[in-house]
């Protein structure tokens, strides 16, 4: 599974593995959409499901959160939630990567991340006087963290790009927006833009402008 990095919110074919996420990626940026699609569909399925274990390639990869968290999870596979990224991507109209980026920085894909001493809870670190108010231990359900952090980060990438906002300073702007906000444009923002270019290097394309 894969991340489309071109999506912005619309469906996608890239289900893929990263290699062919980056020929489709190029191939989209090069107006040849037909040798995208024969990049996504020449590369075989997955031999079977990854686990995601300390010491494996997945835990080579992982992604550490910009402030401490506590975790029984000494890794996680970054791409675990590809799929759920993707459909949230689809529903909300919002980049899947942006999501995906963000989730790592917040709780490197630990769906029982706990942070600021117990506010911040799950994969988007959705905090109890913010995204997460009213939402109590539901924020440890990966798919009603994903989708309340998704909604809310749509609405603000909707703000930033309907002002004129783009690239390194869309993705900042809107983080900051009402996620996480003042901390999300500056040393925060700093870590969701090496994210966001570490996740766009693997596939092949170059960084945010």
């Amino acid at each position: 599974m894969a991340i489309d990095p071109l999506a912005a919110g619309a469906p996608s074919p890239l289900h893929v593995g990263l290699p062919a996420a980056g020929q489709h990626a190029r191939a989209l940026r090069e107006g040849s959409f037909a040798r995208a699609l024969e990049a996504a569909s020449a590369e075989p399925p997955p031999a079977g499901p990854r686990a995601s274990r300390p010491g494996t390639a997945a835990a080579s990869r992982a992604f550490e959160p910009h402030t401490p968290i506590v975790s029984a999870q000494e890794s996680a596979d970054p791409d675990r939630w590809d799929g759920l990224l993707n459909r949230l991507g689809q529903k909300y109209g919002v980049p899947p990567l942006f999501l995906k980026a963000v989730m790592l920085i917040e709780s490197g894909g630990r769906p029982d991340a706990v942070g600021d001493g117990g506010h911040s809870v799950g994969l988007f670190q959705l905090h109890d006087q913010g995204y997460g108010h009213g939402m109590g231990d539901l924020r440890f359900d990966p798919e009603a963290n994903a989708d309340r952090a998704a909604r809310g980060l749509a609405a603000s990438w909707r703000k930033v790009q309907a002002a004129g906002y783009t690239g390194e300073y869309a993705v900042r702007a809107a983080y900051d927006d009402t996620f996480n906000p003042g901390g999300g444009f500056a040393y925060q923002g700093d870590a969701l833009v090496r994210t966001y270019n570490r996740l766009l290097q693997q596939q092949g394309l170059p960084p945010l402008s």
